[in-house]
């Protein structure tokens, strides 16, 4: 998973990969709402509170999930592309607190 690229598009990601506090990827998971047309954003980071998601990386992300993710205390890295594991190095993945959200495609 960590040679997969970086998703473009926030909630369209096939997958989400968890990378603990320590940099390693502690799981993953695929996108139940890949598809949704209504409300995805909102069900979306939810389901990453759920997960102990604090930071979310990603290529970019519409008005309204960037809202409903400050809403829940989640810092938003946008404009990361490349593998999952190239944006974990030039993001300086290794979070205090909590685990970050890497979409990939």
């Amino acid at each position: 998973m960590p040679d997969c690229l970086v998703e473009p598009v926030f909630g369209r990601a096939d997958w989400f990969i968890l990378v603990a506090e320590d940099g390693h990827i502690s799981g993953a998971f695929r996108n139940p709402h890949q598809d949704d047309r209504e409300a995805a954003g909102q069900r979306l980071v939810a389901l990453l509170a759920a997960h102990g998601v604090t930071h979310v990386l990603c290529g970019e992300c519409g008005s309204k999930a960037r809202i409903v993710l400050a809403d829940a205390g989640m810092t938003l890295a946008v404009g990361v592309g490349g593998t999952v594991r190239d944006a974990m190095l030039r993001q300086g993945v290794v979070v205090a607190g909590g685990q970050v959200g890497a979409f990939s495609g």
